[in-house]
């Protein structure tokens, strides 16, 4: 299970002066996307025993109609780290919060 989260749901980055996710206050989008790391955290938790793998994905700031296209990247390269952790082999991580670039904090 692959949930789409955000860099904005991490309270660490968003939590630090100095990263990029401080300066934003999107309350609602935040708090969204924090809720679901924290279901992620749970629902891993819940099925560690089944083999099924339970993972957030940050696909970071892709150009996509909800920011009107102005995202850094594509959104083939924004799915990336949600392919990533879909295709992943059985003894990948689980309860875990990714980019593209590897594990992220909460």
């Amino acid at each position: 299970m692959v949930n789409l989260s955000s860099g904005l749901g991490s309270l660490t980055q968003t939590g630090d002066a100095s990263s990029e996710f401080a300066a934003f206050r999107f309350i609602g989008y935040g708090a969204s996307k924090a809720a679901l790391n924290m279901l992620t955290v749970q629902v891993a938790a819940e099925l560690k025993d089944s083999g099924i793998k339970v993972n957030s994905a940050d696909p970071g700031y892709t150009a996509t109609d909800l920011n009107g296209r102005r995202g850094r990247q594509t959104i083939p390269e924004g799915a990336a780290a949600a392919v990533r952790l879909a295709l992943m082999p059985d003894e990948g991580p689980t309860g875990g919060f990714f980019t593209a670039s590897g594990p992220q904090p909460w």
